[in-house]
């Protein structure tokens, strides 16, 4: 038994004593973030170059609210509710009550909405990106002239913010906490059964093993294709496409693989390689190697999406393209394209690192 005065003990009250009011700063500044936006947007600044700023300031709000996420976790996400409850003159439970089923459903489908208004603009903004040339500056996409893209895309923007704040408060705090241990290295309490135990495969299984091979051949043939020269013009939009649908096809099949899924699909992948896979959990190490691959693995797509949102809203009335960070309009689509295939590679090779646990609590988001 560990002794109060111990300098463990110091060490995590210390540590907790230091997170708790990070988060809430972090939390303040990332919902501040966004009310801005919104109330820019309401102004009328969702055009021209006021509006990547706006996009830019919406986005820095949800990095900022997830942050705090981190930091304060369950008992943090109390803490916060009952000082709102306070402002608000309402009277909240000190305990956490368990979120129902039914208002675990409603945060799931918020999130889902946030993610798909999310890929619609993105999606949006890349065609509109790739699509314009010398001839044709200002395409349309969807319908949408080129003047009404801009607001468009802010809007869209804002709509899918705050569809993740309301999703957010919705799930409550044993969500919070849940993805808060993501990013935390907790080793597993029972050692991995032996891998040389094959369970019979399920249809679920097949099934997620299929979407498996599916995602990965679509990813794999989105990161070959520039090798071929061929990141230029419309093509562009056909690989950041092809990269998109493999990320999210690939992650979808977590959710029928599972934990036990994923550590027959490496038995499996292992036999083809005549290799032995290990049985034991993933090491802090790898935990971290993980987790930092993963946070590349955004920070590449945000950085990739720096020039299509720069280029767009910066084009000139005789459409000249913009120079973006020094770069012309050809360099831009390499770097484009070249950051969104680094993005694809960092994610795959941190959820491979991460192991069959964490597909497991990954899984274990979306189940209430």
């Amino acid at each position: 038994m560990v002794a109060d005065g111990s300098p463990t003990v110091r060490q995590a009250r210390k540590s907790v004593a230091w997170s708790a009011p990070m988060g809430f700063l972090l939390f303040s500044i990332g919902n501040a973030l966004a009310i801005a936006g919104l109330i820019l947007a309401a102004l009328g600044y969702a055009q021209g170059t006021a509006g990547a700023w706006i996009v830019a300031l919406v986005a820095a709000s949800e990095l900022t609210v997830l942050g705090s996420v981190l930091l304060l976790g369950d008992d943090g996400y109390q803490t916060l509710r009952a000082r709102g409850s306070a402002i608000l003159r309402r009277d909240t439970a000190a305990k956490a009550v368990p979120t129902l089923a039914k208002r675990h459903s409603a945060g799931m489908a918020l999130l889902l909405a946030h993610l798909s208004a999310y890929f619609l603009v993105w999606i949006t903004g890349i065609l509109g990106y790739s699509r314009a040339t010398v001839v044709d500056p200002f395409p349309t996409i969807f319908g949408l002239s080129f003047e009404s893209q801009g607001p468009a895309l802010v809007w869209g923007v804002i709509l899918a913010e705050l569809l993740f704040i309301v999703a957010i408060y919705v799930l409550g705090p044993a969500w919070w906490d849940r993805f808060k241990q993501l990013f935390r290295y907790a080793p597993a309490a029972m050692p991995l059964k032996s891998e040389a135990s094959k369970p019979t495969p399920t249809l679920r299984y097949r099934i997620g093993l299929g979407v498996f091979i599916f995602g990965n051949l679509l990813a794999v043939t989105g990161m070959v294709l520039p090798a071929f020269g061929l990141a230029s013009g419309r093509m562009v939009g056909v690989i950041a496409v092809i990269l998109a649908a493999g990320e999210i096809i690939s992650a979808s099949s977590i959710f029928l693989l599972g934990k036990e899924g994923f550590t027959e699909l490496k038995t499996k992948l292992f036999a083809l390689l005549k290799r032995t896979p290990s049985g034991q959990p993933v090491s802090l190490r790898r935990h971290r190697v993980g987790v930092t691959l993963l946070v590349l693995h955004v920070v590449a797509q945000f950085a990739a999406l720096v020039f299509p949102i720069a280029s767009h809203y910066s084009v000139a009335t005789d459409g000249t393209f913009p120079t973006v960070l020094g770069l012309g309009r050809a360099e831009q689509l390499k770097w484009f394209v070249g950051l969104l295939v680094a993005a694809e590679a960092l994610f795959f090779a941190g959820v491979y690192a991460l192991g069959a646990d964490w597909w497991g609590r990954f899984r274990a988001l979306f189940r209430s």
